[in-house]
């Protein structure tokens, strides 16, 4: 179905670090969706200096398609990466995806439409909401997963808080203040940005055939920092 979209432009952001393997698939696969669904699609492409030359393939990627590529002197969090998208983007629809496939490429005219339709200021990719899912995954990402979901319940009604995978009209963060540094940075967006209406449109999570996870032990403490500092963020709001 060709989606009504005049005068909306969407901007994704895809941090990446050492996702050579996976990044021309994603970007050829988003921009030839893109096309066919009629949408003005720029891709923000944030690289934490990948030593598998993510970055060089992104650069010869912008000579074919709109690619913005921002270069960055090491890793310096998910979050930050996510920020510096926002700032770089041009469109009034923001979106985030990971570069690892794992979001799959053809949800995102479901994530948008309703955006463009004016229904919606703000869509999330849920696996927790009818129709949703993961793949199979070893216990302690469950484990992970489960953990971070139930941390966050107190701060929002949203199913699936600690989603990577959502879009927003770009006023949503007009005069918001993004401090997270860590892998969740939806969830800081969801407790404080600027919107009336959500919807959760289902997926299914697929587990990625190339790189490594970049989850570990320290995202998750600074993920539990961003939970207290919006739980204050929140008792002071009251």
């Amino acid at each position: 179905m060709v989606i009504s979209k005049k005068n909306w432009k969407i901007s994704i952001i895809i941090p990446t670090f050492n996702e050579s393997k996976n990044i021309t698939t994603l970007v050829t696969q988003l921009f030839a969706i893109a096309k066919k669904e009629s949408l003005n699609l720029e891709l923000i492409i944030v690289d934490d200096n990948s030593p598998d030359k993510t970055g060089e393939i992104a650069e010869q990627l912008a000579k074919r398609f709109p690619i913005k590529c921002i270069h960055r002197e090491g890793k310096l969090g998910l979050g930050t990466a996510v920020v510096a998208g926002f700032k770089a983007a041009s469109g009034n629809i923001l979106g985030v995806m990971d570069a690892d496939l794992s979001h799959p490429p053809d949800i995102f005219p479901e994530l948008v439409k309703p955006i463009i339709e004016n229904n919606y200021d703000l869509t999330i990719g849920s696996r927790y909401v009818k129709g949703g899912g993961v793949e199979v995954w070893p216990f302690h990402r469950k484990i992970i997963s489960l953990g971070a979901t139930y941390l966050a319940y107190p701060l929002t009604k949203i199913k699936d808080p600690v989603s990577g995978l959502f879009f927003f009209k770009k006023e949503v963060i007009d005069n918001i203040e993004l401090g997270a540094k860590g892998y969740k940075i939806g969830l800081e967006i969801f407790v404080k940005g600027n919107y009336k209406k959500y919807k959760e449109v289902p997926y299914m999570f697929r587990n990625r055939i190339y790189g490594e996870s970049k989850i570990g032990s320290g995202e998750f403490v600074d993920y539990i920092k961003n939970v207290l500092r919006l739980a204050k963020y929140k008792l002071l709001k009251k």
